[in-house]
């Protein structure tokens, strides 16, 4: 009896402890707000500037506007808000309301009460007032008496509105109100309702940016107790996707805070501004970078191969600390070209021989007597064609494999990583852990993991999950898993500054009046490779451009180093081609990571000859953007 007595008192006690906790840290915001309403504390937050989002030179691209509207706060004045809804009705008119059945059964059902009851049944009121029948059966009663032809949508949409939310908060119940409705509004000399300007946000540039900026919008149901845990209200405007969302926090501002006093507001504190988000991107560069891939674009698509091209993705960074320059992606529609920057966050691509650096590096990890003098040649595996490079490359070593690009090198290496000495026709059974050799390696310069870049919504490509020893040779080369524009930028920046991968960011810093309260650079990890073999493949990539498979793709006036990527992909069930390009410079001091992706530029047809080098036209357009003085 007494050990379970101490039991029972050891259980109250972490009881009491784990709800100290719980107040005092884990949901001290939510208990705060419980407090607040309690004691009649209240925060209103309509009509509060979000911070700007400015370019790099101070250009702002993202700004407020005031919005004149109507407003309604129960506790400016005592007022029946079926009658008020009834009066506004037949002075505002809405160009579109979306309203359900339920709303409009609720209005009726308040405005018509009385009536409504002097035809029901005295036995199904008795009932429900003796609980004999619930509240549903009892509303589906009444649901039956409703008048049609007494319904007013607009003015059952008002009442709705008047009912949203918190009994203090400010409801808006209509935006852009007209002098004529603002004339209307002024005669009815209600104290409960005003006009006052609700700021929105407006966009400065015509750029495919805006789609990254986000939206902003109200707090969803399903993230209602979160949100509500972190000190925000019911009724608050809150960044509800990308780049307004990631940064919600900084951008939203601190609302007034008023305290209720005999039905009556009181302010306590005033609006507090949000803060400004600088970005590391140029807007002039990035609509110049822009207005080339719109042309590029048209003149690809002049040729009949490119029937199913509809696009490509070009990132430029700062390889020195992951800033974006540039994020530009495009796409038609139809006739026109439109934004597909999302798609930088979601779509993915197998970018073929681009990842051959990675590819390298595992060579290096796990080949430590790895043969730098290989005749180029081709693969025969048990049950599968022969896989080959793109043409007979001689004598190779690991820099002259980049260069020239060699398949055959990276696939009699892959063989030797899985423990195997190839043999013809022989059959290769890697696992699972040879796989893995280079995933991990691939991940740790960023392909196959999550940049982290600041804007929500990231998405991971598509790791295959099938193992084979023809699979294994296609993952060398770039041709089985998939990664996104954002993943190859995240890649090439990391070989360029020498093997630091840093985290994507497209906001540079915060300011708030002026002073910096958060300056973004983050250090995600290091590649596991020695200084003398990436120096061997800096070498390799400043050759491929110097006078290997990528001698079209720089400009004289700056040393560049890069490497190109070809893939066999398939759109509605025919083989095409996908390019790729990776590039930093200059070479030796890199400034800028470029990459660029072009799914699907050709289709394999024999009647189709002409490949348009869109990529090479690109990365020579966009140096000279970065380099113009």
């Amino acid at each position: 009896m007494k050990k379970l007595i101490i039991l029972l008192i050891i259980i109250f006690n972490i009881l009491i402890i784990f709800k100290i906790i719980d107040i005092n840290i884990i949901n001290r915001n939510y208990y705060i707000n419980k407090y607040n309403e309690i004691n009649k504390i209240v925060t209103i937050s309509n009509n509060i500037k979000r911070g700007r989002i400015l370019d790099k030179n101070g250009k702002i691209l993202v700004d407020n506007k005031g919005v004149r509207s109507l407003i309604f706060n129960e506790y400016l004045g005592n007022i029946d808000k079926i009658y008020l809804a009834n009066l506004l009705s037949n002075i505002i008119d809405y160009d579109e309301f979306n309203i359900s059945e339920d709303d409009i059964n609720n209005w009726y059902i308040k405005k018509y009460n009385k009536e409504l009851l002097s035809y029901l049944d005295n036995s199904i009121i008795k009932d429900y007032k003796s609980k004999l029948i619930t509240e549903f059966d009892y509303n589906n009663y009444l649901y039956k008496l409703i008048d049609n032809n007494k319904i007013n949508k607009e003015e059952a949409y008002i009442y709705k509105l008047l009912n949203t939310g918190y009994s203090y908060e400010n409801k808006i119940i209509k935006k852009n109100i007209t002098d004529k409705e603002l004339n209307l509004i002024n005669d009815l000399n209600v104290s409960s309702i005003y006009i006052d300007y609700i700021y929105e946000r407006v966009y400065n540039y015509d750029t495919c940016l805006n789609d990254l900026f986000g939206s902003v919008g109200y707090i969803q149901k399903e993230e209602l107790n979160e949100y509500l845990n972190k000190g925000y209200s019911l009724n608050d405007l809150i960044g509800i996707s990308f780049l307004e969302k990631t940064y919600d926090e900084y951008l939203r501002g601190i609302p007034a805070k008023y305290k209720i006093e005999n039905n009556k507001l009181i302010k306590i504190s005033d609006n507090i501004n949000g803060n400004d988000l600088v970005l590391s991107i140029d807007i002039d560069k990035q609509l110049s970078i822009e207005n080339i891939l719109k042309s590029e674009m048209i003149n690809l698509k002049k040729y009949k191969n490119s029937i199913y091209y509809n696009g490509s993705y070009i990132v430029v960074s700062n390889p020195n600390n992951g800033e974006i320059d540039a994020l530009v992606a495009l796409k038609f529609n139809n006739d026109k070209i439109v934004s597909n920057s999302i798609g930088m966050l979601t779509n993915s691509f197998t970018v073929g021989s681009v990842v051959k650096g990675a590819s390298m590096t595992v060579l290096y990890k796990y080949l430590t007597g790895l043969d730098r003098s290989i005749k180029d040649g081709c693969i025969k595996l048990k049950n599968n064609p022969e896989k080959c490079s793109w043409t007979n490359l001689g004598y190779l070593n690991d820099i002259d494999a980049i260069k020239y690009s060699s398949n055959y090198y990276q696939f009699i290496n892959a063989i030797k990583v899985s423990g195997y000495d190839y043999k013809y026709n022989m059959e290769f059974n890697p696992n699972i852990n040879d796989f893995n050799k280079y995933r991990s390696i691939f991940k740790s310069y960023g392909l196959g993991s999550l940049t982290g870049i600041d804007i929500d919504g990231e998405q991971y490509g598509i790791t295959g999950n099938i193992i084979s020893g023809d699979l294994l040779l296609n993952l060398s080369i770039g041709q089985y898993d998939t990664y996104t524009p954002l993943m190859l930028n995240n890649y090439i920046s990391t070989i360029a500054n020498g093997g630091i991968r840093y985290k994507l960011n497209i906001v540079s810093k915060i300011i708030k009046d002026n002073n910096i309260i958060k300056y973004n650079k983050n250090e995600l990890n290091r590649v596991d490779i020695s200084d003398t073999n990436m120096n061997r493949l800096h070498d390799a990539f400043r050759s491929v451009i110097a006078n290997g498979t990528a001698t079209s793709y720089g400009i004289n006036k700056v040393k560049s180093s890069g490497k190109t990527g070809t893939s066999e992909t398939y759109y509605n069930n025919e083989a095409t081609t996908t390019k790729s390009f990776i590039m930093y410079a200059p070479s030796d001091n890199p400034r800028y990571a470029i990459s660029i992706i072009s799914p699907h530029i050709y289709v394999k047809r024999d009647d189709f000859s002409y490949k348009y080098p869109i990529n090479s036209k690109l990365s020579t357009k966009i140096l000279n953007i970065l380099f113009e003085k």
